[in-house]
């Protein structure tokens, strides 16, 4: 089941990745559908993950481990609705490479929701000439 998840994962973030154009309301109807995709899945994932007998919580890092694109997806939607500086800065403190993305996704990323400014084309310089 965790093969399967992991495939759709894969291929909505990558789908959405794709996209050379995002309106604002888009990318909140967007972060929306994700949300709700998630919680809809919250039990699946629960049973998926590995169970700590004495507080009935499941491990995040279980399910990481299962879904490797889960951290992905859930970072895409906090990017949906994240300021570009932001965007900018969890690129640099490598936030956003321990979740999957490439560099190539984020500068895509930010040019397709963001309009052509000095700040977008510093943003961008700033990513590509990060020290990694």
């Amino acid at each position: 089941m965790s093969t399967v998840i992991e495939s759709v994962f894969s291929r909505i973030a990558r789908d959405i990745l794709l996209l050379d154009d995002m309106a604002a309301d888009e990318t909140l109807q967007l972060q929306r559908l994700i949300q709700l995709m998630l919680e809809s899945l919250s039990s699946l994932f629960k049973s998926l993950a590995t169970v700590d007998q004495k507080s009935h919580e499941f491990s995040e890092e279980s399910l990481d481990n299962l879904i490797p694109s889960l951290s992905k997806i859930r970072k895409l939607s906090e990017l949906l609705d994240m300021p570009l500086k932001s965007i900018t800065a969890s690129w640099e403190n490598k936030e956003l490479i321990s979740c999957g993305f490439t560099i190539t996704e984020v500068e895509d990323f930010i040019k397709a929701i963001f309009t052509d400014s000095p700040l977008r084309r510093d943003c961008l310089w700033r990513i590509h000439h990060a020290n990694f």
